[in-house]
């Protein structure tokens, strides 16, 4: 049924057209663009972006009607998929996974992997995290240049190997899908771009080497897929788990095509974006001693030369402050688009049915109206105030009670929350301790740290810094 409103259809305020001087940052770096149409023209911008309309909403209460209240009323494929057919941007290389899915056939996926991410389990992987941790800073050298960006895509990518393939980042599956994994290029850099659609199809480059990486990793996951049926599927690991899995309803067990789905999302999913998360983290910690020392006291006064557990994660509060300031600050998920289903009021405004709606976490988080001094790196807004804080406005002021929920969402929200949200959250506090344990780091005087903004967010052309051992 379509919805009715007594006053007449209310267009969102934004610009007739967008000015050619303004295209550049738009192609090439759209969170900025956002980020000033949403300072110009306030929290609901209409956006003319080449060949469709944009609708822009940076209010916390109509973001959190849109991924929770009315969700029901809105889907996640936001682009057209060819012969009626609609996609996300990611389901060129995922397919139909939890990600991308949507409907009926999201809804059983999620009840189905939501086992794999309870908490218990997320617990016994605790010593992996700290394993890989530890054995990733080891072949540092003190005083050496490492791309950090780098270190911590080997690291993440180590621990979901292992926890999703049951395989050792060493193996040559392992190497297959570090080599092999689309990021950020091919058909997947232009999804939002205008004309990406066309641009997608060309035989450029890199094309080329997305769907050359997708074929492999394709044969990597199908023959992992294989070896585990016939062995019988009685691991531990979350392949092992997929297959071993039952539809509620059904009883029926997964196909191979909808497990390699669900392996290459919760692949991806499960360690890039934890990746970039990380390295932004040792970026703001390299320009803020003071945030840093804060760190070093709280990982000897809890760890000491011990290694961590799970029990000390809650004990971590400075630890994880960084990472959760770090999110706000450089969120590596940049936007979240979604479809409404049929013409639906949103606050003052109307938005056509198959409109695109973008909540951009990287606007939002930079609001001044719910973070001040938006573009300081302050940890001390998401712990309790001490007497490190005496007189700190910020200390605290993430946590207050009375603020909206969707004023930070780094992980999404509502029915299509990331459902790994804990797992990585766990995997970077205690990754980030068991490093600092051991190390700090000095930026490279020779590098430029930018944000590349595409489907993840990265620190460009890469995160060089010195690996000093602490005395």
């Amino acid at each position: 049924m379509v919805n009715t409103v007594s006053r007449a259809p209310r267009l969102m305020p934004g610009p007739a057209r967008i000015p050619i001087s303004a295209l550049p940052d738009l192609t090439r770096r759209p969170p900025f663009f956002f980020a000033r149409m949403s300072e110009q023209y306030g929290p609901f911008v209409r956006v003319p972006v080449p060949g469709r309309a944009l609708h822009l909403v940076s209010d916390p209460e109509a973001i959190q009607e849109v991924l929770v209240t009315a969700s029901r009323f809105y889907s996640n494929d936001i682009l057209p998929g060819g012969r009626g057919r609609r996609q996300t941007p990611l389901t060129m290389l995922l397919g139909q996974g939890l990600l991308t899915s949507d409907g009926d056939l999201h809804r059983r996926q999620r009840r189905l992997i939501q086992p794999l991410f309870h908490r218990q389990r997320i617990a016994s992987y605790t010593d992996s995290f700290v394993r890989i941790s530890r054995d990733v800073a080891m072949r540092w050298r003190d005083g050496a240049e490492v791309d950090m960006l780098r270190e911590m895509v080997l690291l993440t990518l180590a621990v979901v190997t292992r926890t999703i393939f049951d395989v050792s980042i060493d193996s040559r599956v392992a190497d297959t899908i570090r080599t092999a994994m689309p990021r950020n290029d091919g058909p997947l850099r232009y999804a939002l771009m205008p004309a990406g659609q066309m641009l997608a199809r060309l035989p450029l480059p890199s094309n080329i080497r997305f769907w050359r990486g997708r074929a492999a990793l394709d044969e990597v996951v199908f023959r992992l897929i294989s070896e585990r049926r016939l062995s019988g599927a009685r691991g531990g690991d979350l392949l092992s788990l997929l297959l071993q899995a039952r539809d509620a309803g059904t009883g029926e067990p997964t196909d191979d095509r909808q497990v390699r789905d669900e392996a290459l999302t919760l692949l991806m999913a499960g360690h890039d974006t934890t990746a970039n998360g990380l390295a932004w983290c040792f970026y703001l910690l390299a320009r803020d001693p003071a945030a840093t020392a804060r760190l070093h006291e709280e990982v000897d006064r809890v760890l000491g030369d011990r290694d961590a557990d799970v029990a000390d994660v809650p004990r971590l509060r400075w630890t994880n402050a960084v990472f959760q300031e770090a999110l706000r600050i450089y969120p590596p998920v940049w936007t979240v688009g979604r479809r409404p289903l049929e013409p639906r009021p949103l606050s003052d405004y109307w938005l056509p049915a198959d409109a695109m709606v973008m909540m951009s976490p990287w606007v939002v988080h930079r609001d001044p109206r719910w973070w001040p001094e938006p573009e300081r790196f302050a940890p001390q807004r998401w712990v309790e105030p001490d007497e490190a804080d005496a007189g700190d406005p910020l200390a605290g002021s993430a946590l207050a009670a009375d603020r909206p929920r969707f004023v930070y969402f780094p992980f999404g929200g509502g029915p299509r929350q990331c459902i790994g949200n804990m797992f990585a959250q766990m995997e970077a506090v205690l990754a980030l301790a068991t490093i600092c344990q051991t190390w700090r780091f000095e930026l490279s005087r020779q590098t430029s740290v930018h944000p590349q903004a595409r489907i993840i967010v990265r620190p460009r052309p890469g995160l060089f810094m010195k690996v000093h051992r602490r005395d």
